[in-house]
Parts: structure tokens; sequence; C-alpha cells
């Protein structure tokens, strides 16, 4: 039975991998600009490495223009999301299709975001698509940040 740790270290491989092909990168060319080794950067992705270090996290989500919180974040399970409560159709929609509407190295939708979304008020008439809620969430990503 694996433990909590271990796939916790399965996840952030798996982030890792999505992210540094996202932009185009290898092994070897993450591990050159992380300042590290190939062997080590195929050991993170495949949750082998058990004590990958801060240092090394960070030198790696500066390379993938993220953060080392982002790599870390769970994949929304869409199913336990919508026992505990009702989405919008279309907002359960962005939360499937995020892989495919989300631009290359935009972070995935956070636990937080989608619970921030699924309170927003819609007014009954206003039609909305899971494009309408990425709009909305890209300008919310924005406003945080204090860059709108």
């Amino acid at each position: 039975m694996k433990t909590l740790r271990q796939e916790e270290l399965k996840k952030l491989g798996k982030n890792i991998r999505r992210l540094r092909k996202s932009r185009g990168l290898n092994q070897t060319s993450l591990a050159n600009s992380a300042k590290t080794r190939p062997t080590t950067i195929s050991s993170i992705e495949n949750g082998i490495n058990l004590n990958p270090g801060w240092d090394l996290l960070g030198r790696v989500a500066n390379v993938l223009d993220t953060t080392i919180h982002d790599l870390t974040l769970p994949e929304i399970d869409l199913s336990e999301v919508e026992k505990k409560r009702k989405l919008a159709p279309s907002l359960s929609d962005l939360i499937r299709r995020q892989k495919e509407l989300l631009a290359l190295g935009e972070p995935r939708i956070s636990s937080n975001e989608m619970d921030w979304m699924a309170e927003m008020p819609i007014e009954e008439n206003m039609k909305m698509s899971a494009e309408k809620y990425l709009i909305i969430l890209r300008h919310y990503r924005l406003v945080s940040k204090g860059i709108a």
C-alpha cells in the first residue's frame, strides 16, 4: 500500500512532466536550466526521488515559470466536487476540459478558484459556457495578482 507521501511525490512528478512538455522541454534541457542532472529530473517525474529538496524544486519551478505551490496542486476530482455541491453544467464542463481550454503553461484551476466561480451570482437569463467561465477566471487571476 502506498503512503500519502508516495502519492504526493507521484502527483508532483506528473505536474512537472506535464508542465515540462507543455513548454516543449525535454528532461535534459530542464535539468540544464535548473542546474541539475537529467537523471534527477527523471527520478522526480517518476516519483522515486524521495527528497527532491526545496532549493531544487524552486529552480525547477522557476524554469517552468510557476511556483512550488502550483507544482504540488492536486488535480480536481470532479466526481468528489459534484457530490459536495451542484455545479453549473458549464462550470463542470470547464473543469473537465481544462487541459484542452487552458493555454500552455497556464495554471490548472485550483479548488479555491472553482469554489469562487461556483459561488458567483449568475443571472437566470445569462447564458454561461465553459469559455465564458474561463474568461472570468482569467480576469479574476489578473485582478488577484494586482495586474488589472
